[in-house]
C-alpha cells in the first residue's frame, strides 16, 4: 500500500495525527528525561510558524486564531505529559476531549469555507447572468423597434432570445392586439434581413410561434453555406418508412425530414442547382428504411441508378440490389407504372385485415409488406406536350397519376424532379397538386411561385448557391434548406452498410405484379458496368440489305427495296397507287421503329393494300432451309429457347441465363450475339423493345408436354397450392402456350379445377397427398420405375 504524504487532511483525520503525533512524541521525551519546558517552546514555535505561513497563505483571522489555538493546547498538553507521564488516565482523557474539540472547529471551519465559496460562485453567475440578460435585452429591445419600424405594426415585443451555436439566434415576438398574426411579419422578412444589414447570403425566417398572436425570428447572422456543404450524416442505422426522410438542415440547424409515408414529392430546380443531389439524397434515406423497396424510372439512360448499382456490383453484390428495379425506356416505364398500380389495386382488398387489425386507413408497412417508392428523375421526359405525343409515354404517365391518385393507403408512392412546375414541362398539374412534399432548388422567384404559391414569400436570397432551397410540407409555410452533399464514395458506404435491410416484394403484390416484375432485370447488364453493352445495341435493327422490309413478296417493277424509290410512271396498271402505299408503309414503319416496334395490325393492312394490287404473296422457304448450313450449332439452342417463351417473346440476357441453367456444358453466346442472330432469324420478330418471338404461323408443329414437365408443374402446383398458369410460366421457365397446356394436363388429371375467369384455378390436391399424387402421375404418364423427377 502506498501511503501520499503530501494528501491534505480533513476534520477527522487532523485531530487523530495531531493527538498520534502529541503521544507519541511526549512519550519518547518522557523516557529520554527530557524537560517540561521544552513542550512549550516547541508548540511556541510552532504558533509563530503557522501565523507566518498563514499570513502568507491569505488565510483569514478565524483561520489563523484556530491554528494559534491548536498549537497552545498542543504544547499545554505535551508539557503535563512530560511532567506527570502521557499514560495518565487524566492525560489521555485531556488528549482525546482536545482532538475532538479541534475536529469540530476543522468541519466548521470547512463548511464555512464551502459557503463563502457558493457565495462566491453565485455572485459570480449571478454577474454573467446579468450580464447576458443585459445583452439579450438589448438584442429584444432593438429587435422589437425593428418588427416595428419595418412593417409598420406599432407594440410588437421580443419576449424570448435563444443563440444558435452556429452564428444566429431565435427570437420569440407577441403581437399587439389588432388581429395581427404571424403572417403580417413574414411578407417582411427581406427588409428585416436588410435593417439589420446581415451578410450576404443571411436571411430572417419567420415561422408561427406557441399561439396565432406570437411568432418566432430564426436570424442568421453567419453564412453556413459559405464555409462549405453539409455531409450526409454517416449514421446509417435502420429506420422505418413511417420515420422521416433525412433531407438536409434548415438555417436555424434543425433537421429537415418529412415522413414520406403518404406523401407525393415534387423537386424542382435549374440545371446546376443540386436536384440530382437532392435524388441521391433521398435514395440515401430510402435505402436506410428496412421496409421500402426503391424503383428507378430515368429514361435519360438510367443515370439516377447507375452510381448505386455499379457501387453495389464492385463491392461484390452484398444482399440485394440497392435499386429493387430501373425502368429506362419508355416500354419498361409502362410496364412499371402498370405494375405499380396492379399490386397498388391487390393491395387494397388483400390487406384489408392488416389495416383492420391496426385500426388504420392505411395498411401498415414492414419488411414482410414493404412500400414501394418509385424515384423518377426529370419528369418532362414524360409529362412534358413534346414527350406525351408518344403513346407509350403518354400511357405511362397517365397510369403514373393513377399510382398517385389512388395508392396512398397502400405505401406506393412516387418522388419526382423536374427543371420546372410550369406546364410546358408537367403537362399534367394533377402530379403538382397532389405532392404533399415539394422542394424548389436553388431558381428565381418566379419558379419558385410556380410551385410553391405566392403566399410563402420565399425570396432567391434563401437559396443563395447551389445544394440550398424551399422545402414545403403540406399546407406548413415554406422553408429555406441546406440539403445534405451526396458524393460517389458516400454512396459505396451507405450501399454496403445497407445490403442487408433490403426487404423482398410480399407474394400478394409479387403475383399481382406478374411477368414484367420477374423479367425486370434483362438487358440491364449496362447498369452494372461500363463495359456491358447497352440495349440499344441489341435492339438496333440489321440493314434492309440482311433482312428485306417484305419477305417472300414478289414485285415487278424495279428499285422496290431502295431506301428512295424512284416514283413510277402512273400507267394502267397502277403503279402510282402502289408506290404510294411502299412510300406511306415505309414512312408509318420507321415512325413505329424509332417508338415501339413493329405492328401486327400495320402488317395486315400493308398486305391488304399489295393483294388488292394485284401482288402475290410467296411462302417463306422451309424453316430448316432457312438456317446456314455449317452455322453455330448454338443457334438452335436460342432459337429453341425463343420457341418456348411463347407470343410474349424473350430477351438475349434471359436467353442467356436460360442456355446457363439448361446446358451448362455450351459456351453462353454473349447477348450482342445472340440479339445478332435473331434479328437476321426470318422466323423470329421483335414482339417489342428487345424481346424476340417466333412469328406467327412458323412455329413447328406442336409437341406433346413432356411428361417430366408435367410432374414438375404437378409438384409446384400442390405444393404452393396455387394454380396459376403465370406462375408456371415463370418458375418452369416456358412460354405462355407451354404453361397453359400443362395447366390442360393437370386438369386431366384431376390435380386442379376448370378455368376460372382470369383467377387461378383450384388446386384440388392438399399438399400432404403429394407424394401418392406424384407417384400416381408418374405411372400413368409412364415412367420407368415409378419417376417424380422430384
Amino acid at each position: 500500500m502506498q501511503i501520499d504524504w503530501e494528501s491534505g487532511h480533513g476534520p477527522f483525520t487532523a485531530p487523530i495525527s495531531a493527538a498520534g503525533t502529541a503521544l507519541a512524541g511526549s512519550y519518547a521525551a518522557n523516557a529520554a528525561g527530557v524537560s517540561p519546558w521544552w513542550g512549550v517552546g516547541v508548540a511556541g514555535a510552532g504558533l509563530v510558524g503557522s501565523l507566518i505561513a498563514g499570513r502568507r497563505a491569505g488565510l483569514g483571522r478565524t483561520d489563523l486564531v484556530l491554528n494559534a489555538a491548536a498549537w497552545v493546547g498542543a504544547g499545554a498538553w505535551c508539557s503535563w505529559a512530560l511532567n506527570s507521564g502521557p499514560w495518565t488516565v487524566n492525560c489521555l482523557a485531556a488528549l482525546a476531549s482536545g482532538a475532538v474539540g479541534l475536529g469540530a472547529a476543522l468541519a466548521g471551519r470547512r463548511a464555512a469555507r464551502r459557503r463563502a465559496e457558493a457565495a462566491r460562485e453565485a455572485e459570480s453567475t449571478a454577474a454573467a447572468h446579468d450580464g447576458i440578460m443585459r445583452r439579450y435585452r438589448a438584442l429584444a429591445e432593438q429587435w422589437s423597434a425593428r418588427f416595428s419600424r419595418v412593417t409598420g405594426i406599432e407594440g410588437v415585443r421580443v419576449v424570448g432570445v435563444e443563440m444558435w451555436p452556429s452564428g444566429g439566434m431565435t427570437l420569440e415576438g407577441r403581437l399587439p392586439e389588432g388581429g395581427y398574426t404571424w403572417r403580417d411579419i413574414k411578407r417582411y422578412q427581406d427588409g428585416l434581413a436588410g435593417d439589420a444589414r446581415l451578410p450576404n447570403g443571411c436571411s430572417v425566417e419567420i415561422v408561427e410561434g406557441a399561439d396565432r398572436g406570437s411568432f418566432l425570428a430564426n436570424v442568421e447572422t453567419e453564412n453556413q453555406v459559405a464555409a462549405g456543404p453539409t455531409m450526409y450524416p454517416d449514421d446509417y442505422s435502420p429506420r422505418s418508412l413511417n420515420d422521416g426522410l433525412q433531407i438536409g438542415r434548415h438555417k436555424d440547424g434543425s433537421e429537415a425530414a418529412p415522413c414520406i409515408r403518404q406523401l407525393t414529392a415534387v423537386f424542382t430546380g435549374r440545371k446546376g442547382s443540386g436536384k440530382s443531389n437532392l435524388m441521391n439524397v433521398t435514395i440515401a434515406g430510402q435505402l436506410r428504411m428496412v421496409d421500402v423497396l426503391v424503383w428507378v424510372i430515368d429514361l435519360n439512360g438510367g443515370s439516377l441508378a447507375l452510381p448505386w448499382l455499379r457501387a453495389w456490383h464492385k463491392a461484390g453484390r452484398p444482399g440485394r440490389p440497392p435499386i429493387d428495379w430501373v425502368a429506362d425506356t419508355p416500354e419498361k416505364v409502362l410496364a412499371m407504372a402498370e405494375t405499380l398500380l396492379r399490386i397498388a389495386k391487390a393491395r387494397k382488398p388483400g390487406y384489408a385485415d392488416l389495416q383492420i387489425e391496426a385500426d388504420d386507413d392505411k395498411i401498415p408497412v414492414s419488411p414482410a409488406v414493404p412500400g414501394i417508392i418509385a424515384n423518377a428523375d426529370e419528369i418532362a421526359e414524360l409529362y412534358s406536350g413534346k414527350a406525351r405525343r408518344n403513346p407509350t409515354i403518354r400511357k405511362a404517365g397517365d397510369v403514373l397519376l393513377q399510382v398517385v391518385e389512388l395508392a396512398r393507403a397502400v405505401a406506393c408512392n412516387v418522388i419526382a424532379s423536374a427543371l420546372r412546375a410550369t406546364q410546358d414541362v408537367l403537362e399534367e398539374p394533377q402530379l403538382v397538386v397532389q405532392s404533399g412534399l415539394k422542394i424548389a432548388m436553388k431558381s428565381d422567384e418566379r419558379e419558385i411561385a410556380y410551385l410553391m404559391g405566392w403566399n410563402d414569400k420565399i425570396s432567391p436570397e434563401d437559396m443563395p448557391t447551389a445544394g440550398t432551397g424551399a422545402i414545403k410540407v403540406l399546407d406548413d409555410p415554406a422553408r429555406a434548406l441546406v440539403v445534405y452533399r451526396m458524393t460517389p464514395s458516400e454512396i459505396a458506404k451507405i450501399v454496403v452498410a445497407t445490403a442487408e435491410y433490403r426487404p423482398e416484394l410480399d407474394e400478394l403484390s409479387r403475383r399481382a405484379a406478374g411477368d414484367a416484375y420477374e423479367r425486370r432485370w434483362e438487358n440491364t447488364d449496362h447498369l452494372f458496368s461500363a463495359a456491358a453493352p447497352a440495349p440499344a445495341a441489341v435492339a438496333v435493327a440489321d440493314p434492309p440489305a440482311e433482312r428485306p422490309v417484305r419477305e417472300g413478296w414478289t414485285d415487278p417493277t424495279a428499285g422496290w427495296d431502295d431506301p428512295e424509290p424512284a416514283e413510277p410512271e402512273p400507267g394502267p396498271t397502277g403503279d402510282a397507287a402502289i408506290a404510294d402505299a411502299d412510300a406511306t408503309v415505309r414512312r408509318i414503319r420507321g415512325e413505329i421503329d424509332e417508338t415501339t416496334d413493329r405492328d401486327p395490325e400495320l402488317e395486315a393492312q400493308a398486305r391488304e393494300i399489295f393483294e388488292a394490287s394485284g401482288l402475290s404473296y410467296t411462302a417463306p422457304a422451309a424453316l430448316e432451309d432457312a438456317q446456314p448450313a455449317g452455322g453455330d450449332p448454338r443457334k438452335a439452342i436460342v432459337f429453341d429457347v425463343v420457341l418456348k417463351s411463347g407470343p410474349a417473346g424473350i430477351g438475349p440476357e434471359a436467353i442467356r441465363d436460360v442456355i446457363t441453367r439448361l446446358h451448362p456444358d455450351v459456351e453462353v453466346p454473349h447477348a450482342a450475339t445472340i440479339g445478332r442472330w435473331l434479328g437476321a432469324d426470318p422466323r423470329v420478330h421483335k414482339v417489342k423493345y428487345g424481346r424476340y418471338a417466333v412469328r406467327p404461323g412458323q412455329e413447328p408443329p406442336a409437341a406433346g408436354v413432356s411428361p417430366e414437365l408435367i410432374l414438375h408443374a404437378a409438384e409446384l402446383v400442390v405444393s404452393t397450392q396455387f394454380g396459376s398458369v403465370s406462375m408456371l410460366q415463370r418458375k418452369l421457365r416456358i412460354g405462355a402456350a407451354e404453361a397453359d397446356r400443362l395447366m390442360s394436363a393437370l386438369e386431366e388429371h384431376r390435380v386442379v379445377g376448370p378455368p376460372d375467369g382470369n383467377r387461378a384455378r383450384e388446386v384440388l390436391v392438399p399438399t400432404g397427398a403429394l407424394p401418392l399424387v406424384m407417384l400416381k402421375l408418374a405411372q400413368d404418364l409412364g415412367l420407368a420405375g415409378g419417376d417424380t423427377g422430384s
